[in-house]
């Protein structure tokens, strides 16, 4: 038993064929980095939220890299341990340079140096979460124009038939009529999920990034505020003399 969609399929010329042909193959690369994208941004949002409830819960930044290496895999955690990392290099210097007289003036070129690093990080991390979506928004522009193109193709053999043959009959410009017909609604077809989960990708990645860059205001005033505390409260008149074992 035959559908109508696979009625005009094969009531299309040779050029609506090779148009849908083309189109079907849009569909599939279109659904594969939806699955894609669905998945890794579920994977991120994931990962994300469970490092950030471990952070919450840690006395210490310095903690961060004794998290277990599954936790440590989210972009978020990359960035934490970056932090850390910053944190680390800031307390070695300040122990190093033990003749510095304006500390205020040391340690402001400190945590600028350490924001630039986080935000440098930042900026690779959040790169990959656009991954594909640019090629659905491609797909959901190309789409409706080679539809629009079958539409006029099928429209044009109808009427070169009628003026061949001499008669408007159904048998005559219906080939021409289901090429229009089945090219348009496959072009759309392909057009409209490519656009939807374009926007939505869009929006979850847009999401993410708002987060990580929340936390990273967060994890860069957390950092200065420990290291403040090592500097200043425990050895008010000697910030250089840090304990070695500052983690």
């Amino acid at each position: 038993m035959s559908t109508p969609v696979l009625d005009m399929i094969l009531r299309s010329g040779l050029m609506g064929r090779i148009i849908i042909s083309m189109l079907m193959i849009l569909s599939l690369i279109t659904w594969a980095i939806i699955f894609n994208r669905f998945f890794a941004l579920s994977r991120i949002r994931a990962g994300n939220g469970l490092f950030r409830r471990m952070y919450e819960s840690l006395k210490r930044v310095s903690d961060i890299e004794n998290m277990d290496k599954k936790v440590l895999e989210s972009p978020m955690a990359q960035m934490g341990r970056a932090g850390a990392s910053e944190y680390r290099r800031i307390l070695e210097d300040a122990r190093s340079h033990t003749g510095v007289k304006d500390w205020s003036f040391f340690l402001q070129n400190q945590f600028t140096m350490a924001q630039d690093k986080l935000e440098s990080i930042f900026t690779a991390l959040i790169q990959p979460f656009d991954k594909g979506v640019f090629l659905l928004a491609m797909i959901s522009s190309i789409a409706p124009f080679m539809g629009l193109l079958g539409t006029v193709w099928g429209i044009m053999n109808s009427f070169y038939e009628i003026g061949n043959q001499g008669s408007a009959s159904l048998p005559v410009v219906a080939p021409g009529i289901a090429e229009a017909l089945i090219t348009t609604i496959v072009g759309l077809a392909v057009a409209i999920p490519a656009l939807f989960f374009y926007n939505y990708f869009n929006h979850r990645a847009e999401r993410i990034e708002n987060e990580m860059d929340e936390f990273k205001d967060v994890l860069l005033v957390r950092v200065k505020r420990e290291i403040f505390n090592l500097l200043y409260t425990e050895r008010p008149s000697k910030p250089s003399g840090i304990k070695a074992d500052s983690r």
